[in-house]
């Protein structure tokens, strides 16, 4: 039985994108593997972020979670509905959840409400021939929720607005006319406004300028605990997402290498790649520890290496890693390594890359 305090579970969650072939006798089909055999639960209430490079396959597993992209394989089971009698058999998981993928395309548009996204550009994600109004309003009234041009909707579309910190008086003005935070805002609004349960924010702060950044993380943050809002937060600044996640997800060439904790993974990190990363972090204070500098580019993710997918560049690897798909291992409770190396310690990884890089 599915413990009651997870809202979404992926499972085994593959993307694939097939590419165009260029001739006839082109050879064997080939596919951008954007996402690999993604397996992760989200609890409700929490906020799970999600870093790694660009390129990566973030943002297409927010997509694909959301179901604007069908999985190729895997399932995602969502346990924020209660399983009725509009809710097919086939799409009933067993354990009291709903697997998004196999709903009917009325069933999943009903389930839309609950399932939300705030897109990484807010200048290219608003029509920009509706009114601020009416870009609020028009999710609201899709769900009959109120009637479009109401009374009642007007005062709940002001209402959201004040609470996403934008003034009654934007309302009949258009998305031209303000700036790139106040836009954002404007995403953020039109996405709360139809109460979900479960947002994902897809590099909506990466756009912005660095004061206007925290600005839009404490108010995501204030939302997040007056509407009881679960978040999976994508960005490449992990700074950024240490500061607003509950737990992080380390992603590397569409495999999470390394989840847990927020500050477990930020203190103890032990998967290479997440170490590389941390040290990467720019800061003020004195540095105790070298930056790691990994070598090379991250592969293409249309002929990813074979086993690790990060043995290329990895400064602790060997023969093993090259041949034999690393081990997912909970070194500590709740903290989870893929990696043959698991067990060192982050300081015995930080020395032996120090000595490889010496050589």
């Amino acid at each position: 039985m599915q413990s009651t305090d997870v809202l979404l579970s992926v499972r085994k969650l593959k993307k694939y994108f097939p590419l165009q072939r260029k001739a006839l006798f082109w050879g064997e089909k080939k596919y951008l593997r954007a996402n690999e055999e993604i397996s992760l639960d989200i609890k409700k209430g929490e906020t799970f972020g999600l870093v790694g490079e660009s390129g990566c396959g973030k943002s297409t597993f927010g997509r694909t979670v959301l179901q604007l992209y069908k999985p190729t394989s895997g399932e995602v089971v969502y346990y924020g509905e209660k399983v009725g009698e509009r809710i097919p058999a086939y799409a009933q998981s067993g354990d009291g959840g709903v697997i998004l993928g196999k709903l009917p395309k009325s069933a999943l548009r009903r389930l839309r409400k609950d399932l939300q996204i705030i897109f990484q550009d807010p200048y290219s994600s608003l029509d920009p021939r509706m009114t601020v109004g009416q870009l609020i309003e028009e999710g609201v009234a899709t769900h009959k929720a109120f009637k479009r041009g109401s009374k009642e909707m007007r005062e709940y579309v002001k209402k959201i607005m004040v609470d996403c910190g934008l003034r009654e008086d934007m309302m009949h003005r258009y998305p031209h006319q303000f700036s790139g935070g106040q836009r954002q805002r404007i995403s953020i609004a039109r996405a709360l406004a139809v109460n979900p349960k479960f947002v994902v924010c897809d590099e909506c702060v990466s756009a912005l300028d660095v004061s206007v950044q925290s600005q839009i993380l404490n108010l995501l943050s204030d939302l997040k605990e007056k509407e009881s809002l679960t978040y999976l937060f994508i960005s490449h600044d992990l700074s950024v997402v240490r500061h607003i996640s509950d737990r992080i997800g380390v992603m590397y060439l569409g495999e999470i290498v390394e989840w847990g904790n927020s500050e477990d993974v930020f203190k103890k990190p032990r998967h290479p790649y997440t170490i590389a990363l941390i040290s990467a972090i720019p800061s003020t204070e004195k540095r105790t520890q070298e930056t790691i500098v990994l070598q090379g580019h991250m592969p293409s993710p249309v002929s990813p290496p074979s086993a690790c997918r990060f043995h290329t560049r990895c400064f602790m690897a060997c023969d093993v890693c090259k041949h034999i798909p690393a081990p997912i291992v909970e070194i500590e409770e709740r903290h989870f390594v893929a990696c043959h190396f698991a067990q060192k310690t982050t300081a015995e990884k930080r020395k032996i890359a120090r000595n490889r890089e010496e050589k």
